[in-house]
């Protein structure tokens, strides 16, 4: 998470003079009018396995299928997003990909908080981060219908902090069941 936010930041930054949050896609930042498409679109790709890794890790250490499901679909989100890096804006599959990215890691989050749910982690984080997932996209849709999301870029951060939280919260409850506390 931490390097995902430093690649976002780093790009934004050197992109400083024509990127605006309210106005851009995230994805922007590894396009064709970047002044280093590469750092972007290679940071994605290793966040992307480092997704991965974290997806196979909670595979092993699942209790039940629900958490094995979500585990494998977190790797699998970890896909997409490397492809986002692969399939950089302005290609024919980035919106496909990105889109996919964040329904996937959505569904994998919620299935893994509720696999981890019934091992009795029933924590105050654990049902706020399930409720988050379980609402993202409706609470998106609600706020395009009533306001509009100013940008794609503010629309993908909120996206990327319930994924954010929602990680935190399966790493939490998986590293507690370790130790043996909740």
């Amino acid at each position: 998470m931490v390097l995902a936010w430093i690649v976002i930041g780093a790009a934004w930054l050197l992109n400083r003079d024509w990127f605006t949050y309210t106005r851009d896609a995230f994805s922007d930042l590894g396009g064709k009018g970047s002044c280093c498409p590469q750092l972007y679109n290679t940071g994605l790709i290793i966040v992307g396995l480092l997704l991965i890794a974290y997806g196979a890790c909670a595979t092993l250490l699942s209790r039940n299928k629900l958490e094995t499901l979500g585990a494998g679909y977190i790797a699998l989100a970890g896909v997409f997003l490397a492809l986002i890096g692969v399939f950089p804006t302005g290609t024919r599959p980035h919106t496909f990909v990105s889109t996919w990215f964040f329904i996937q890691a959505d569904l994998a989050l919620t299935l893994l908080l509720t696999g981890q749910r019934r091992q009795g982690c029933r924590t105050p984080y654990n049902t706020t981060a399930l409720l988050a997932t379980l609402l993202a996209f409706p609470a998106a849709g609600l706020v395009e219908a009533i306001w509009g999301w100013p940008s794609a870029a503010v629309l993908e951060t909120y996206g990327i902090l319930v994924i954010d939280y929602a990680a935190l919260t399966t790493w939490h409850c998986i590293a507690h069941r370790q130790t043996g506390h909740q």
